[in-house]
């Protein structure tokens, strides 16, 4: 059999019309909802099998959260930008592609290429960057890197879903100019790219609902000349006719969508047009026939020809995502050289901060993976410095949510894993069970185990016995939306309903509200735990279990932080957000450290003159201390091999090569808020998001955007532009004055002031890093975008050219910066 390759349109297209001909209209509408949550419905007549899609930001979870086949765990979209390089997210891009072809994964559900318009955003460790053209420029490379392993990727969240506040619901108010130039642009760049799919997102946009937009057809489709497929995002769509009447293409998740129910019969009313479907169905069939689920169409990348990818354990995998975290962390601070650390002078470290030893890897919610279980800061820096005297404290315990019970204290009643899981009926007999070890991952509303029959759970039940080193107080937690019950050696300790903070379904995952159950323990006395939950209806069914000893007084969790610093030639102290307050399905109320660990690390900066302080925090927080310290060290939320790569950082095995993709503010006066107001997210600050809003009030941030400092010292000769084909090329020779090997990033910014005020402050315009030697120089160039300069204009409804001659700066950051001479 004659293979159409997927890449003639026309032969393709004229392939699928016929094929769809072939089909019912109830066969069609079929086709237009998926089977389950992950996954669309064959339909053997055709030669379709089903479409697997999976979530896929920071790593592909496949349809199951499972550490039964672990996901490779990038670092974070903002970790990734920090970088300022592009070919960095295309790798990290082919990494998760490769991935998605080992899980069986056809379309990865990413990457998140909304603005980070406020840091309060909820979601801010997702999305690249607060400046369009960077991630624009990174968003398209990263799916450029994921489609060159033969899966389709849906760019998300289109648009203007920027809040996590009754984000189901809220109106985002963007005036049309401000929506093309920032908002728009890098989806406008991934399309441009080659991107295969575009998710559509839950929120209203000026009043109407994004699903049922002709911002779907008459932009994306028409004027940009996109042929590829819009999903929904996960129960956006919520009505029938004016829906499927847009531009969105596939209902997810299955099977109870409001289309499988409704779209027949809305047709056959004459509601909507059956042509409206033949639409949608192309576009599915296009996406089945680019990856390879068509029989008789071969598909863009042919899966078979490519390498095995590897797993996350692979040793070449650690290695590169160890070298991509450390690229993109950012040394925001320090004075006197403190960094790097020398381990052979170095005699004693005091390393504190609960984030030493758990810390946070990746953000809460759909973009959550199981990963390998990570090497921790605390034993990468014991394996740097294997002679000198470490010394740990806790320090503080921000956050609520206890940790995970682990095989340290619990066991199943088999003898194998953490915890034993049972599936049980409406009659509470038992119609599944299986074995987990680590009981922080349980989310079965996505993927129950085969054989499991998900229509027929109404319940799971963990078992687990625990037993500890030493007699004490300790805590023990189970967390879930819905009702709970927790048995402790048969003795009922809790019998309730656990409430979430609001009613995004996400919350099962991200934030789930927990009963905690305090105990007096033994160390020659196991108990018996039992938990039963049943979950709360319309939500993810998720839960977890976890353990700790019991909450010290913060005072003294201080003081004796206070006492380990003091005997240390340095005191290295891990601070960050917790899930409480930095995940999916909320934003944030506050930009301070969660909890005592502003007073922390004040209280250690006044005992140990050499203290480094390393924020494991994927979006911006205050730094009130920031005068205090000898050292900042930001290495975002780092993918599994963080703690190594901060080690690397620490003890200068690696260059801290990241710049700040987003402005750090010294306060939380005068940002963009994305709380609804009466129903509306107003973008009232327009264009100027970010450091131009700094730039046009003239406040002073803590750390501003492209700010990030290296162990070496940096001298930029003068600069100049010229015109290229049509565009600008800035050169500058760059010198590395100092005597270690160091990266540099060189910034262009441009401005219009003859324009209008919108376009009077410098806009970031490229980039270009470069790597040298001590004492080596270099000619350096950046490309200026075209897009920086051209403006909307509302009343003719098309772009126009900035004629008028830019001022043109180049610099290391967006508040240091030279004219360049034209």
């Amino acid at each position: 059999m004659t293979m159409i390759p997927s890449s003639d349109a026309t032969r393709t297209d004229a392939e699928i019309r016929a094929r769809i001909e072939r089909l019912t209209l109830e066969a069609k509408i079929r086709l237009l909802s998926g089977k389950d949550h992950w996954s669309t419905y064959p339909e053997v007549t055709i030669g379709l099998r089903p479409i697997v899609l999976s979530d896929g930001t920071v790593g592909i979870r496949g349809v199951r959260w499972s550490e039964e086949d672990t996901s490779i765990n990038t670092p974070s979209a903002t970790a990734v930008a920090a970088t300022f390089d592009p070919a960095v997210a295309a790798a990290m891009g082919a990494v998760m592609g490769g991935e998605a072809r080992r899980k069986g994964v056809d379309v990865v559900l990413g990457p998140v290429i909304n603005l980070q318009r406020s840091p309060f955003g909820g979601r801010h460790f997702e999305a690249f960057s607060e400046d369009p053209l960077l991630t624009a420029q990174m968003g398209a490379a990263m799916v450029t890197g994921m489609q060159a392993e033969g899966v389709a990727t849906a760019a998300k969240h289109f648009v203007g879903n920027e809040s996590e506040t009754d984000r189901l619901n809220s109106n985002s108010v963007i005036e049309e100019r401000v929506l093309r130039e920032a908002y728009l642009l890098p989806f406008e760049a991934v399309v441009a790219a080659g991107g295969l799919g575009v998710m559509a997102s839950y929120n209203r946009l000026n009043g109407t609902p994004v699903v049922h937009s002709a911002i779907l057809t008459e932009l994306l489709k028409e004027e940009w000349g996109f042929d590829g497929f819009v999903v929904s995002d996960w129960g956006a769509i919520r009505s029938v006719v004016a829906s499927a009447s847009a531009g969105t293409d596939l209902a997810m998740p299955g099977p109870h969508t409001r289309w499988a129910d409704g779209l027949a019969a809305a047709v056959r009313a004459g509601e909507v047009a059956e042509s409206a479907i033949d639409e949608k169905v192309l576009r599915v069939l296009r996406l089945a026939a680019r990856v390879g689920a068509l029989d008789g169409i071969a598909p863009l990348v042919d899966r078979t020809a490519l390498p095995t990818p590897p797993r996350a354990e692979d040793p070449a995998v650690q290695r590169s995502l160890r070298d991509v975290a450390a690229l993109g962390t950012v040394l925001l601070r320090n004075e006197g050289g403190v960094l790097p650390l020398d381990p052979v002078t170095t005699r004693s470290l005091a390393v504190i901060g609960p984030a030493a030893r758990t810390p946070r890897t990746n953000g809460g919610g759909s973009a959550a993976v199981v990963a390998p279980f990570p090497i921790s800061p605390l034993d990468a820096l014991a394996g740097s410095f294997p002679d000198v005297d470490i010394r740990y404290a806790e320090g503080a315990r921000p956050s609520s949510l206890l940790r995970a019970l682990s095989a340290a204290n619990g066991r199943a009643p088999s003898g194998d894993g953490v915890v034993s899981v049972e599936f049980l009926d409406a009659d509470g007999a038992v119609i599944g069970a299986e074995t987990r070890d680590r009981p922080d991952t349980l989310v079965y509303g996505m993927g129950y185990p085969d054989g499991v029959p998900e229509d027929e759970v109404s319940a799971v039940r963990l078992r687990t016995r625990i037993t500890v080193p030493e007699d004490g107080d300790y805590l023990l937690s189970a967390a879930g939306v819905g009702h709970a019950r927790v048995t402790v050696d048969g003795a009922v300790r809790v019998d309730d309903d656990l409430v979430p903070i609001n009613d995004d379904a996400v919350l099962g995952m991200s934030l789930p509200p927990q009963a905690i159950v305090e105990l007096t323990l033994r160390s020659d006395r196991p108990v018996d735990v039992e938990y039963t939950y049943r979950p709360a209806p319309r939500t993810v069914a998720a839960l977890r279990l976890g353990f700790d000893t019991a909450v010290p007084d913060a005072a003294r969790l201080i003081a004796d932080a206070v006492d380990v610093a003091r005997a240390a030639d340095t005191a290295v102290v891990f601070v960050g957000t917790s899930a409480e307050n930095e995940a999916e399905g909320f934003d944030r109320t506050d930009l301070a450290l969660p909890g005592a660990q502003d007073e922390l690390v004040r209280a250690v900066a006044a005992v140990n003159p050499r203290t480094v302080v390393v924020v494991n925090a994927g979006a911006p927080v205050l730094l009130p201390w920031r005068d205090e310290v000898a050292a900042i060290v930001l290495p975002w939320f780092g993918g599994q091999a963080m703690g190594p790569a901060v080690a690397d950082v620490l003890t200068g095995a690696a260059e801290p090569g990241g710049r700040l993709p987003v402005t750090f503010p010294a306060d939380e006066r005068g940002l963009p808020s994305p709380f609804p107001e009466g129903g509306d997210v107003v973008y009232r600050e327009g264009l100027d998001i970010g450091y131009r809003g700094y730039a046009r009030s003239g406040a002073v941030p803590a750390y501003p955007f492209g700010h990030g400092l290296g162990y070496t010292t940096w001298d930029l000769g003068e600069a100049r532009a010229t015109s290229t084909n049509g565009g600008i090329a800035v050169t500058v020779t760059v010198r590395n004055t100092g005597h270690r090997h160091g990266r540099i990033v060189v910034q262009a910014y441009v401005e219009h002031p003859a324009a209008g005020a919108e376009y009077a402050v410098p806009r970031f315009a490229g980039a270009t890093a470069c790597e040298l030697d001590g004492g080596a120089q270099a000619e350096v160039s950046v490309t200026v975008a075209d897009t920086v300069s051209r403006r909307w204009d509302a009343a003719t409804g098309r772009w126009e050219p900035i004629t008028a001659r830019p001022q043109v700066f180049v610099g290391t950051s967006s508040r240091d910066l030279r004219v360049v001479t034209t």
